[in-house]
């Protein structure tokens, strides 16, 4: 970790007069939260990256429209989500299958560095955890996934939905319930009844 203190306001205000390196200290900052969101989108590593840096790209070239009063990731998460959305629609076009989507229908490699019962429980639980997601509503949905995958605060989600930070709260805790219920739901789906073979 270097000594110096990030300032996204000053990063910005430069990024907006064509400052390379100061767009490249919001690359720096931002790189793993624009991966991780590109990720969730279209679920495949290699696609992620790419489409994480056409996205820094496209945020680069639009800087001059960015509102250097409103936090930087919300709007870059909005330029993020529109490029993978378009990405996923040639996808279909086109017929593409990735290796990660085969891999969450039930495929997959051998990976000798695992302990294959702990891969299977992790495996498990991640298929739960999306068949659960599935079930809610998308507004629950995509809250979820700003706030517990992407790590959002409360204020850039109340930017990015436009809503207040107050009703943040409160969707944010349906959304916590509703995807309780839905996994105790499934869970209690598949235990087997008892006496049954």
């Amino acid at each position: 970790m270097g000594s110096a203190v990030f300032d996204e306001e000053t990063a910005v205000r430069a990024a907006r007069r064509g400052d390379r390196a100061a767009f490249g200290a919001l690359v720096q900052e931002y790189g793993r939260r624009a991966y991780a969101a590109a990720y969730g989108f279209v679920r495949n590593r290699e696609d992620a990256l790419d489409l994480a840096q056409e996205s820094f790209a496209r945020a680069f070239r639009a800087m001059g429209r960015f509102d250097p009063k409103m936090p930087f990731y919300p709007w870059l998460y909005r330029i993020i989500k529109n490029t993978c959305l378009n990405h996923l629609k040639k996808k279909r076009r086109h017929g593409e299958t990735s290796l990660d989507h085969l891999m969450e229908s039930g495929y997959d490699a051998e990976d000798a560095g695992q302990d294959p019962r702990e891969a299977g429980e992790s495996a498990d639980d991640q298929r739960l955890i999306r068949r659960a997601m599935a079930e809610l509503t998308p507004d629950h949905r995509e809250i979820l996934r700003l706030r517990h995958l992407l790590e959002f605060s409360y204020a850039e989600i109340a930017v990015q939905l436009g809503i207040p930070q107050g009703t943040v709260m409160s969707r944010l805790y349906a959304a916590r319930q509703a995807l309780r219920r839905a996994l105790e739901a499934l869970q209690g789906a598949n235990e087997t009844p008892p006496g049954a073979v």
